[in-house]
């Protein structure tokens, strides 16, 4: 798009159409790729095929060495279960791979429309969300969902049940927790856009502070799957800390603003002054 020509409402949209289907391709071949790719990358060189095993099923062992709890065993219930599995990962990986790709389409669809300061805060919003979601993501996978896990076998082995677990339930229930966490992590950031935008203030913030948190554990106990407390303050108590992080951005963004209004009004009263002047 041309930052010099206004496009139309149906320009705008066959742009974003566009770009949204380079953003589609780029999933699917890197899913493609990645299902394909061998664990072993020198099978290719040495085109020896015989021993030949995906990469997925070497990091499908690797997440069971992690959070499988060891007297656990993964059953396949239904002819696509397993299948279910390598898919969900293939795509959860291949949309990490084309993450530049996404990025950068979103980039080149918004940046005709942004001048250079908002593009600045596009690039710094742009890098905090991939750094919240990515911290939120690994918070669930090493500490939310093992313990997770350990806590729920208590319940299988306190009323004798044998631990057999379906593997697509076992999958599903990690993709989604670190999902989940990950997305949860970045809520923050929605908070300081609206401290921008002046929705919401820093002092409102502070004022529900008590209802932000019991609305909070109320979430977090319906979203983890652990009955016990324990997951929900799991992810509750650094969500909390990242909402107190946003009041003091929001307080900081605010103080930043009203700092440079009265420069500008001190700039404009003195140009006034100096036009008065006889």
């Amino acid at each position: 798009m041309s930052k010099d020509v206004e496009l139309s409402i149906w320009e705008h949209l066959d742009e974003l159409v566009k770009r949204l289907r380079i953003i589609f391709f780029s999933i699917i071949i890197s899913t493609v790729v990645i299902s394909a790719l061998p664990a072993d990358l020198t099978t290719f060189s040495n085109l020896n095929f015989s021993d030949y095993t995906p990469l997925l099923t070497l990091i499908i062992e690797k997440i069971q060495e992690t959070l499988l709890p060891r007297d656990v065993s993964l059953i396949a219930l239904t002819w696509i279960d397993t299948f279910y599995v390598y898919f969900l990962l293939a795509i959860a990986f291949g949309t990490l791979v084309s993450t530049p790709v996404i990025a950068y389409e979103f980039y080149k669809f918004v940046n005709p429309a942004l001048l250079q300061r908002e593009r600045r805060a596009a690039f710094v919003f742009v890098v905090a969300f991939s750094l919240l979601f990515t911290t939120g993501a690994v918070y669930a996978y090493f500490i939310l969902l093992p313990i997770t896990f350990k806590v729920l076998m208590r319940f299988v082995h306190s009323i004798g049940a044998i631990p057999f677990f379906a593997v697509k339930d076992f999958f599903s229930m990690i993709f989604v927790g670190t999902l989940g966490s990950g997305l949860f992590f970045t809520f923050p950031l929605l908070i300081t856009f609206l401290v921008k935008v002046d929705l919401i203030g820093p002092e409102t913030l502070r004022e529900n502070r008590r209802t932000v948190l019991v609305v909070l554990l109320i979430v977090t106990a319906i979203l983890t799957p652990d009955p016990t407390p324990l997951s929900m303050l799991l992810m509750a108590v650094p969500f909390y800390l990242l909402y107190e992080l946003s009041i003091r951005i929001g307080a900081w963004i605010k103080g930043k603003e009203e700092g440079e209004k009265l420069i500008e009004r001190g700039i404009y009263a003195s140009e006034r002054l100096l036009h008065t002047r006889p």
